[in-house]
């Protein structure tokens, strides 16, 4: 009973512990969600290459990631072969430019064709499109490796192996891979935040030069982008489109002008345009012309035979009718009746002949306009 006592007093007279002393485990390692090491994930490199400039709009960058994001998930559905025959005909058109009719039919005219300055830099991969539905991360034996090789500084000088090359929409942000799609998607899967690349400026009508409009087309609502009041591209995946150029500062859709040509002459003229291209674009201005010269060609005008490019003659029933008959008539006069028929006959031949050419020259006949020559 004493050691007993002995013991509870002994405990109670030992100190306090300090409190103040004792660190404490943080909320993620409570909640075990501290990322662990990653033995595949490669550390970023470090680089004396600049970084890609991006319009200073949070907006802009949201909306241009978003792209990015969809368009990974796109080439991932894709390559499981869950698109087969949804994705809209243009990407599939040109083997091995899939990147690029993307861009050309999602960024309505987004053009390779005027390049400015081309410099080495490292473009943010949250920012660039690729094409990753041929290879991914599970592909590669040693991804860390592979990595780290794609991502040095080297990828971005002219003359070596493996040259990245991108294409950077400098007023929208958005940049392509114009060789070494492939690696985009690998490299945002490896953890890599850059991409070195030689980068390429590109520009990009201002969003005042864009509009666009919704117009009812053989029963379908079809958005349709026009630059600069002239220039018209139909776009084939609106719902990719329309958030990019919402948040570069496009105005929303409006309904398509009624002063404008009709919506089924739009239509006729895409579909015209469509066979055999990747870029399907359509003149308002020429086609205004060609519309007021087929409704020209449509009024009925006063023509001779002669002006009818779709009318031939029958020579031989010409020739026999108004050249050998005549000739005929007054041969028998002359024989029957000489010296009495003989100026009737001449009449009567040049009658016939009066009346040949009178029915070929002299404009008696209404015809279209579009069917004289």
């Amino acid at each position: 009973m004493q050691s007993a006592a002995n013991a509870s007093s002994s405990t109670a007279d030992a100190p306090a512990p300090d409190l103040a002393g004792i660190s404490l485990p943080t909320v993620d390692a409570l909640l075990d969600d501290a990322p662990e090491a990653d033995d595949e994930a490669p550390a970023q490199p470090h680089s004396r290459l600049p970084q890609s400039a991006v319009p200073p709009n949070i907006m802009l960058q949201a909306a241009v990631t978003r792209l990015v994001e969809q368009k990974e998930q796109i080439d991932q559905l894709a390559r499981n072969g869950l698109l087969a025959g949804l994705l809209p005909a243009e990407w599939n058109t040109s083997p091995g430019n899939e990147l690029r009719a993307f861009v050309a039919s999602v960024v309505p005219f987004a053009s390779d064709s005027a390049r400015g300055e081309t410099i080495a830099a490292r473009v943010p991969l949250k920012f660039l499109l690729g094409h990753s539905q041929r290879w991914d991360k599970r592909d590669v034996a040693e991804p860390k490796s592979l990595a780290a090789y794609l991502g040095s500084d080297d990828r971005a000088v002219p003359g070596n192996a493996d040259l990245a090359e991108v294409m950077l929409l400098a007023p929208l942000g958005l940049a392509w891979a114009h060789a070494g799609r492939g690696r985009v998607g690998f490299l945002r899967a490896m953890g890599l935040e850059t991409l070195p690349a030689r980068v390429t400026a590109l520009p990009y009508p201002a969003a005042e030069q864009l509009a666009l409009y919704l117009a009812d087309c053989d029963g379908t609502t079809q958005v349709w982008c026009v630059l600069d009041k002239r220039k018209l591209r139909a776009l084939s995946v609106p719902s990719l489109t329309l958030p990019l150029l919402s948040a570069y500062g496009v105005a929303a859709p409006e309904p398509w002008p009624s002063n404008w040509p009709a919506p089924a002459e739009v239509g006729a003229a895409l579909a015209l345009a469509r066979t055999g291209k990747s870029v399907v674009e359509v003149d308002l201005v020429k086609l205004v012309d060609k519309i007021g010269r087929d409704h020209a060609g449509e009024a009925w005008s006063g023509a001779s035979l002669m002006q009818l490019h779709t009318w031939v003659p029958r020579w031989r029933f010409f020739l026999t009718s108004f050249i050998g008959l005549p000739a005929a008539l007054l041969l028998i006069a002359a024989l029957a009746l000489p010296g009495r028929v003989e100026a009737a006959a001449v009449a009567a031949a040049l009658g016939f002949a009066g009346g040949a050419i009178a029915a070929l020259a002299a404009p008696w006949i209404y015809a279209r306009r579009k069917h004289l020559s």
